[in-house]
């Protein structure tokens, strides 16, 4: 173990595969993974709310035996439309991304010198690597992996293809399938996703 922390940031909208190995080659770096949940509004693409995104987690994690080594919480979001800065000398005071980053860093009490940042948005890549972190590619990215994402998985899910059953974890399935997701997608059509719906 090389740190005391790996942080992962994201939407999860659901957590899926790709996510959890990401989280296990998180586990390979450092003692403890910190995931930051967005808390993002409802919208088609963003159809789980922030807490049934965190019990998502837990239940994976618990059904993988990571529970005890992995702290899940909210995080703010921050705005799609927040433009990446031009040079670095703007970003080190001010910067929506910058000022976002850091109240990540103040939710798990997280610090350059113990702490790596896992991912892959150039976003919040930029806004670590700005104040300090060392940024390690995701696993998808590490291992030139392609999987099935949240956008495509939702797009399956709408049009009545049960094959998205398949592609996530089964806990995660289960859970999507309790509360109706095909049902809270077509509720939601129209509000913030761009697609052939």
């Amino acid at each position: 173990m090389y740190w005391k922390y790996a942080l992962y940031c994201g939407r999860f909208q659901p957590p899926h595969q790709g996510h959890l190995n990401s989280v296990k080659y998180a586990l390979k770096l450092a003692e403890k993974a910190c995931i930051g949940v967005r808390d993002t509004p409802l919208s088609l693409k963003n159809p789980l709310t922030i807490g049934e995104r965190i019990e998502l987690w837990h239940i994976l994690l618990s059904d993988e035996g990571l529970d005890d080594r992995v702290i899940v919480k909210r995080i703010p979001d921050f705005g799609k439309e927040t433009p990446l800065p031009k040079e670095d000398k703007v970003v080190l005071r001010g910067h929506p991304l910058l000022d976002w980053a850091k109240e990540v860093e103040k939710i798990f009490g997280t610090s350059p010198r113990d702490t790596v940042f896992v991912g892959n948005k150039p976003s919040m890549v930029l806004a670590f690597n700005l104040l300090g972190y060392v940024v390690v590619p995701g696993h998808r990215n590490v291992h030139r992996l392609v999987d099935i994402s949240a956008s495509e998985l939702r797009k399956l899910v709408l049009s009545g293809d049960n094959r998205w059953i398949k592609m996530l974890p089964k806990p995660v399935a289960e859970y999507l399938l309790k509360i109706d997701f095909k049902s809270r997608l077509e509720s939601l059509v129209g509000t913030g996703e761009i697609s052939t719906y």
